[in-house]
């Protein structure tokens, strides 16, 4: 079983999540996509930093981004530099739940906007109640409220594994984040009042556009 290695001191940013997220959304609610793949390249680089533990979290979310980043690199990249236009463009094209040869932006969008959700409760949740708490239970029941849904069994085992190796919240910051004990506990909050705004639109989209449910 994979253990918390807490031998070594990292440098999870949580200021750089912030800002990515601050400019994502625009006062007209368009969606920047480059800043919303930008704030979850540091929210990967936080489970590759688990080691074994989370690798397959980072692993998971790293494909989606890379597939997302194709569509802005390719010849129709003009239509890929905010969420609105992204969805439009493959709606136009019929293109939403293409999986093969190049997965649909929309497509892994969606996966992105699910662990988008896990993240900001994660993140509500260690707010909340003493530094010694044991992240494990925590991060459970969070998973079991998020992510759960949208994963098959074998995910459930192997999430199950992983969430209890954690260890403490304290110890969990201290050794995964840049930044001391309190000042990630006063980033956490701006974090999540960023943040959420980001997941509401996305999440309103997807609504309207009925397109919640990409297989």
């Amino acid at each position: 079983m994979a253990k918390f290695d807490s031998s070594k001191k990292h440098d999870f940013n949580l200021d750089e999540v912030l800002k990515s997220f601050q400019l994502c959304l625009s006062s007209e609610n368009s969606l920047d996509l480059k800043e919303y793949l930008s704030a979850f390249h540091e929210l990967c680089r936080f489970f590759k930093l688990t080691g074994k533990l989370f690798g397959f979290v980072a692993k998971d979310l790293e494909s989606k981004i890379r597939a997302i980043e194709y569509h802005m690199d390719s010849i129709n990249g003009e239509h890929y530099r905010t969420v609105q236009s992204m969805m439009a463009h493959e709606i136009a094209n019929r293109t939403t739940h293409v999986k093969q040869p190049h997965a649909s932006g929309t497509r892994m969008l969606l996966r992105l906007h699910h662990a988008l959700e896990f993240i900001l409760a994660f993140m509500r949740r260690i707010m909340q109640g003493d530094e010694h708490e044991k992240m494990s239970k925590l991060a459970w029941e969070v998973y079991k409220e998020t992510l759960y849904h949208h994963h098959p069994n074998i995910t459930h085992l192997v999430a199950a594994i992983a969430v209890y190796a954690l260890p403490t919240k304290k110890h969990l910051i201290d050794v995964m984040c840049k930044h001391d004990f309190d000042k990630v506990m006063g980033l956490l909050g701006p974090v999540v009042d960023a943040g959420q705004p980001v997941y509401d639109c996305i999440q309103e989209l997807f609504s309207s556009n009925n397109l919640l449910h990409i297989p």
